[in-house]
């Protein structure tokens, strides 16, 4: 085969430099299967920007998460991604010579990071001085947004010799750091300020890109100061923006759990979980780390946080019990003249939306466990749990009942009903009522196995 032409290879480099990193892992490893001069000088391209990424990624670790969203998204200074190669590509001119020095980089400072640091301090310098060019479509970000501008981003990339010493010791300040280790987190913030007056805030903000638990961040916020932990210094400081995001994300989840409808799939219900998870994190860790005045600011608005998401979970547990029963039902039943009992309604569907809606909210609710303890709902959750693991074992065992004595006119559709009971009390972590269950069901068809043998076997 003929090699590419010019046209066809600028093409295929415009492909290749397109492609994210994983696509560009798998057409690493399909083109070499193809033969051929044309699919060799393919792969060499992909071998080449493989490459060149590494090195990317190496000189510019420290700043790396700020050029894609969080996962959690919580509101945090987020660059666009297509900047992050005309970066490099920017940073990299006229370095051609050391770039080699950054493959195979170790954990220790060396050469390598000389070189990395150096790549930094270009972009920086490039946006500062062309903007425009790097960024043509730059636009002002709201009053109320993370400030992404052109020279905030540069003052980061002037951050990353200290970031880059700095992210080894982050696992140690988000747990229990000692005297040392605080020593080391206020030197570092003062460092920063040195650089710039927002160097402080800004290095927050690439340590906070770092930590996928947000809430955790807070146990840095607030031992950048020895007041630091005070609501009043820290309101009144650039760290204070960090726990104001933290309860903006709180206020936009507690909406989010408002607008969510009760009787919804299992999906809507698991992210209602996800969310009044992350809200009971979040609060808790301020409870931990924050002295927080009632009637300040930051004190009401984690309060009505508190109010709104404990509504919800209040009205979750009731449609919990009011689903289970129109799931499950009961109907009266004549024993003797005007004498009636509930027992269970063994001709209702055992599948359908009444079914799923109620297994989806009684996995929620048992996933609340760790959240209800935080807005002091517990006890209503465990209650709820009592109650139903009561019902649910007594339709079961009266449906059991009816099976084996003979009075159920569909056993097949009874013994359907029940697996869907045991289901229940499995989903609400009610294993020992759950077991029991299901063994007696197994009996009972056991015991039909044998008479449909033996019809005269009694």
């Amino acid at each position: 085969m003929s090699s590419l032409s010019a046209a066809h290879r600028a093409a295929l480099q415009a492909v290749v430099q397109a492609a994210p990193d994983a696509a560009l892992a798998k057409l690493g490893a399909a083109v070499p299967s193809l033969g051929g001069d044309k699919a060799a000088e393919l792969a060499v391209m992909i071998v080449q920007e493989a490459r060149d990424r590494a090195r990317r990624d190496t000189a510019f670790a420290p700043v790396l998460p700020l050029f894609q969203p969080r996962v959690d998204a919580t509101p945090s200074l987020v660059f666009p991604s297509f900047l992050l190669a005309r970066m490099w590509r920017e940073a990299k001119k006229d370095e051609e010579a050391f770039l080699s020095l950054l493959d195979g980089a170790g954990p220790s400072q060396g050469e390598w990071t000389l070189v990395a640091d150096r790549l930094c301090a270009h972009a920086a310098a490039v946006l500062r001085d062309r903007p425009g060019e790097v960024w043509p479509e730059y636009r002002k970000p709201q009053a109320d947004a993370p400030p992404a501008t052109p020279a905030e981003l540069a003052g980061c990339f002037d951050l990353v010799p200290l970031a880059r010493s700095a992210l080894p010791r982050l696992p140690a300040w988000l747990e229990r750091p000692d005297a040392n280790q605080l020593a080391g987190l206020r030197l570092l913030i003062q460092d920063a300020m040195t650089v710039s007056p927002d160097g402080g805030r800004r290095m927050i903000d690439i340590l906070f890109a770092h930590v996928a638990d947000a809430e955790r961040m807070l146990r840095v916020v607030t031992q950048t100061s020895r007041l630091a932990d005070s609501e009043f210094v820290l309101s009144h400081s650039d760290m204070g923006v960090f726990v104001e995001r933290l309860l903006a994300s709180v206020q936009t989840r507690g909406q989010r759990i408002a607008a969510a409808r009760p009787l919804q799939d299992e999906t809507v219900m698991a992210e209602v979980v996800a969310d009044v998870t992350w809200c009971a994190g979040v609060l808790a860790e301020m409870d931990l780390t924050l002295q927080v005045r009632p009637d300040s600011p930051w004190g009401r608005a984690a309060r009505m946080a508190r109010v709104q998401v404990v509504g919800q979970l209040s009205g979750l547990m009731k449609s919990t019990s009011v689903a289970v029963h129109a799931a499950l039902p009961m109907k009266r039943q004549v024993i003797t003249g005007r004498m009636t009992r509930l027992c269970p309604w063994l001709e209702a569907p055992a599948k359908g939306e009444p079914i799923e809606a109620a297994a989806a909210l009684l996995a929620a609710v048992s996933s609340l466990r760790g959240a209800a303890n935080t807005f002091g709902c517990e006890a209503d959750r465990l209650a709820l749990k009592t109650e139903l693991t009561d019902y649910l074992s007594t339709w079961a065992n009266e449906a059991l009942d009816s099976v084996g004595d003979g009075e159920a006119d569909n056993p097949d559709q009874a013994l359907r009903l029940i697996g869907v009971a045991a289901r229940f009390l499995t989903l609400l972590d009610a294993l020992e009522a759950a077991r029991a269950v299901r063994r007696r069901a197994a009996a009972a068809e056991a015991l039909r196995a044998t008479r449909e043998a033996s019809p005269g076997v009694v």
